[in-house]
């Protein structure tokens, strides 16, 4: 009986120690879950940063992106800005230069008009001269020329006076002058074409026929 009591107690100690033991043991296994639950935990936390620090960085790429394309808008806007106010210049420069066309289409039909208008008065003048030579020429080929009996031969006192041949030559000179002078101002208006011109050879005219109408009389 006392070897029994004796031996219970060492029954209870390693009984004892055995409970200690699994429960340590589930204490341990406790802990070791926790500790891969902590890992699980910090992986997922560590990925999410990952993913975070990459949408950061992608995130700045884009702004990136968006900064250098606002950066080709400006400048395209720019670009086009410029090209419509020259656009917009070259429209003015093309309105003033139709304009001028215009004038100066305007200005040739005045100027061709008042050629054709020069033409005919130079061609009436030519007619005019034509006329005037012919009247010329009759009148010298009609000038009677007085018989010698008329002529007294008897010599008077009276001053000399010019012969008549001379003063004949001295009118033929100053017409032939006016002539030439009346020829000078039709060519002077055909290649001028201008009033001055024009006035010049019809003052010409004019003093042409005092001699042509003067050896008429």
């Amino acid at each position: 009986q006392s070897d029994k009591e004796g031996g219970l107690p060492e029954e209870l100690s390693a009984s004892s120690v055995n409970m200690a033991a699994d429960k340590d043991t589930q204490q341990v296994k406790a802990l070791m879950e926790e500790l891969e639950e902590l890992r699980r935990k910090l992986v997922e936390k560590d990925e999410l940063l990952k993913s975070a620090e990459t949408a950061r960085n992608s995130k700045s790429s884009v702004q990136s992106q968006v900064d250098e394309l606002k950066c080709c808008i400006a400048e395209k806007d720019s670009i086009i800005k410029t090209t419509q106010q020259q656009l917009s210049d070259a429209k003015i420069k093309l309105a003033d230069k139709q304009a001028l066309l215009e004038k100066l289409q305007r200005q040739a039909k005045t100027s061709n008009q008042m050629m054709e208008k020069l033409q005919e008065q130079l061609d009436s003048m030519e007619s005019q001269v034509s006329s005037l030579m012919l009247v010329f020429e009759d009148q010298l080929k009609d000038q009677p020329i007085p018989p010698a009996e008329d002529y007294d031969a008897r010599p008077l006192c009276l001053d000399p006076l010019p012969e008549i041949d001379d003063i004949e030559e001295t009118e033929m000179q100053k017409m032939e002058e006016a002539m030439k002078a009346y020829l000078a101002a039709l060519a002077g208006a055909k290649e001028k074409q201008d009033e001055e011109s024009l006035a010049a050879a019809a003052r010409a005219r004019l003093h042409l026929q005092s001699f042509v109408f003067k050896s008429d009389v």
